[in-house]
């Protein structure tokens, strides 16, 4: 997951405006974790993120290493995808992503994040499945 533009607009000082609509969303699917890719994991240690992420925390697992996104994420499952099922990224940068983008990326519009109704129908077919 990424965090700006995914959970706040990357132009709004309103942190976490989104949050809840993610908490909500997740809220019965227990068994969905979440990987930190955003750029917030340079800044922040793991720990710092979980805090900051209230609600979200506990879900928190990992972040990428730094690197590219789309490298930093596929290095990420490389090493861990015997526990990974199935699995999406948000993100609001498509320019990080190759051309055609993977399956798995919902993209979302930075204006917008996870509150979004595509974004939000995305999640739940992608949870529902």
């Amino acid at each position: 997951m990424d965090i700006d533009g995914v959970l706040h607009s990357g132009e709004d000082a309103n942190y976490w405006v989104w949050l809840p609509d993610l908490v909500q969303l997740l809220h019965g699917y227990d068994d969905v974790r979440v990987v930190v890719h955003s750029s917030w994991r340079y800044e922040h240690t793991l720990q710092e993120l979980r805090l900051a992420l209230g609600a979200l925390g506990p879900r928190v697992i990992d972040t990428t290493p730094r690197s590219a996104r789309w490298d930093s994420i596929r290095w990420w499952m490389s090493q861990n995808y015997k526990k990974v099922t199935s699995w999406r990224v948000l993100d609001d940068a498509p320019a990080q992503f190759p051309t055609p983008p993977p399956a798995e990326l919902i993209l979302c519009d930075p204006a917008r994040g996870v509150s979004a109704p595509d974004v939000q129908a995305a999640l739940r077919d992608w949870l529902d499945a």
